[in-house]
């Protein structure tokens, strides 16, 4: 493959992570003000499963779009996978705070927000550990 090859793959790449993130934060938000998500309610802690794998799926494709992906490298943020992570958190605090005072039949829930800082550092974790396992079999390759 030539350059212009690998650039043009990169950027599709690139968008449908950046396009699947979108689509992920909208459905998280619909699901936790809007209708009930699919299941919940089938067993004890099926809904902070939920919640866990929204954040852990939203943060995880964020990261990859936005921090840093193999084959690609650094992304328009680097530095930011940490605050990724934490932002989420955040945003699912917010969410919270949205349905215990503008919802009749959503209420705030602690397991909801625990679950969902669960999915969003262990999206962070897991893409760290990549990146640097990934670092590092690239250094040695360079090393004479």
């Amino acid at each position: 493959m030539d350059g212009s090859t690998t650039t043009a793959r990169a950027r599709r790449v690139d968008a449908a992570l950046w396009a699947l993130t979108a689509a992920l934060a909208v459905a998280t938000v619909v699901l936790s003000l809007g209708v009930s998500a699919p299941g919940v309610g089938s067993f004890s802690i099926a809904d902070e499963l939920g919640h866990g794998a929204m954040y852990f799926a939203t943060v995880g494709c964020l990261l990859l779009a936005a921090v840093w992906r193999p084959g690609r490298g650094d992304g328009p943020w680097p530095g930011a996978a940490l605050a990724i992570a934490i932002g989420a958190i955040v945003v699912g605090l917010g969410v919270e705070a949205i349905q215990e005072l503008a919802t009749a039949r959503r209420h705030a829930e602690v397991g909801d927000v625990a679950a969902e800082a669960v999915g969003a550092l262990s999206a962070w974790a897991i893409h760290a550990r990549a990146r640097r396992h990934a670092e590092r079999r690239h250094a040695g390759r360079d090393a004479p």
